[in-house]
């Protein structure tokens, strides 16, 4: 059974006690997927024995609440490793998508592919993100260690996130997010039943700046918008109405080839307070945290932005997509067959199928100064299309052809083999391809790292690359089927 309790609170009463009474309050997050879905099993514990020991669900101390730490939980684990694929024809002739945030459009759609037992939550995309937990509120009469509830509150929680393609309408420069706070299920029960009776929520915001830029300090990298942060209201307001709307910001200078990738890193939470009465003291839990990034960089279509970063990007090309099919049977074969693949090398390995930090690829981009990059790889290909023993093109290939070469030119790991020319030699595949199928997929690839914000995190220049990406978190992978 999966369950966390997160920080409580505890308070003496101020209303009038015996001396040997207490009155406290405490919260929990019931993550077990049953019992969030069965509130009355914790109520019946609860009533029984005043306290959620027997459940196994028990508060967590001021102490073991601990500082937020801004780190990606991938790096801690490596088995985790959430990813998502886009199609590669949502960007058909190189162009932006009409929709390019595909955001979860109901709360429902959350409950559905998230789960109150994972603490992570669930990102549909860079864009789009939600988790969903259940708080529970004890307020409590105690007599040394016995303890008698006397009411209590319960509300799920659902909290949506949605990244943004550009700058803040009000400040260009400035980066932001919008979240949607759904309270939901909310029951009540003794002292919470009481008109009084209130909920508070505020979103919060630990952030840092991966570079330090000008004048900007941590606290400007991530932070509530003034009058967005909070909302606190009684509790049968909360039911009236279950919307609540949060917006964090980022401060940025204007983007400029000068300033580079002007990157934040933000750990986002939703912090809740629950009282019964104007007498008793609150409560206060905390939900699981999130992570986003914003950064700004000239050479994307849209120079400011925000994604939710704990995800791992990928492209699918479609073989029945017949603007691509071809390329797309290039690029699984040459994959799943590297030793079949021209030029010759024996333990030819070609990285990009998975999402893992050892298989995938990164990003080159023109406008960062990087043209040799993409220009050395693209002329290693075109000198291996051009030596003897080339593979002439399949029969079935259609004609005019085009030397197509993997990883991608646009990619550190292309055919110059630049992280390490020596080991990395002859690392590539190319084929010849039909004209229009190449240029097709370089269009679409293009737009893709437009659209999803895909940096040039300088793998060649290992103390920037440390400074702008520690984690390896852009890193991207790719599909064929």
């Amino acid at each position: 059974m999966a369950v966390l309790a997160s920080l409580c609170m505890v308070g003496s009463a101020r209303a009038a006690v015996s001396q040997a009474e207490t009155r406290t309050l405490v919260g929990y997050v019931v993550s077990d997927p049953e019992l969030a879905r069965h509130p009355e099993k914790v109520a019946a514990v609860a009533r029984r024995d005043g306290s959620l020991d027997a459940l196994g669900i028990k508060p967590v101390s001021r102490t073991e609440n601990g500082k937020t730490v801004l780190s990606r939980r991938a790096a801690e684990d490596p088995r985790y490793e959430p990813r998502y694929l886009v199609d590669s024809a949502q960007f058909e002739g190189g162009r932006a998508p009409a929709n390019p945030y595909e955001y979860i459009n109901h709360p429902a759609e959350c409950w559905h592919n998230a789960s109150e037992s994972d603490e992570a939550g669930w990102i549909k995309n860079r864009f789009s993100y939600c988790q969903v937990k259940v708080n529970w509120a004890l307020d409590l009469e105690c007599t040394g260690t016995r303890c008698r509830m006397i009411g209590y509150a319960t509300v799920r929680e659902t909290l949506i996130g949605y990244g943004k393609i550009g700058g803040d309408p009000a400040k260009p420069e400035r980066r932001f997010a919008d979240f949607q706070l759904v309270s939901t299920q909310i029951v009540t029960d003794g002292t919470f039943d009481k008109p009084a009776a209130r909920m508070k929520a505020t979103i919060t915001c630990a952030g840092e700046y991966r570079v330090k830029n000008g004048d900007l300090g941590n606290e400007d990298a991530c932070h509530p918008q003034a009058g967005r942060g909070a909302r606190e209201d009684p509790l049968p307001a909360w039911k009236a109405n279950p919307q609540t709307w949060f917006t964090l910001q980022s401060e940025a200078y204007p983007a400029s080839p000068e300033r580079g990738e002007q990157l934040a890193h933000g750990v986002f939470r939703i912090e809740y307070e629950f009282a019964p009465g104007d007498g008793v003291n609150i409560s206060f839990t905390k939900s699981f945290e999130g992570s986003m990034r914003f950064d700004s960089a000239a050479y994307l279509w849209d120079k400011q932005g925000s994604v939710f970063d704990r995800t791992v990007p990928g492209l699918s090309f479609a073989y029945d997509d017949r603007k691509v099919a071809r390329h797309a049977k290039f690029v699984r074969e040459s994959v799943a067959d590297p030793g079949a693949t021209w030029p010759v090398k024996a333990d030819k390995k070609l990285l990009g199928w998975l999402p893992t930090h050892a298989d995938s690829l990164h990003r080159v981009a023109r406008g960062l100064g990087h043209d040799y990059l993409v220009d050395g790889n693209r002329d290693t290909a075109k000198a291996a299309c051009a030596a003897p023993g080339m593979p002439a093109p399949l029969p079935d290939e259609p004609t005019p052809v085009d030397c197509a070469d993997y990883a991608y030119a646009t990619t550190y790991e292309g055919a110059a083999g630049w992280l390490d020319p020596d080991k990395h030699k002859n690392d590539f595949a190319v084929r010849w391809v039909g004209e229009d199928q190449t240029r097709e997929a370089a269009k679409r690839l293009h737009a893709w790292y437009q659209t999803h914000r895909i940096l040039d995190v300088d793998l060649l220049v290992p103390e920037r690359h440390n400074a702008l990406d520690p984690l390896d978190q852009e890193r991207f992978f790719l599909s064929a089927s």
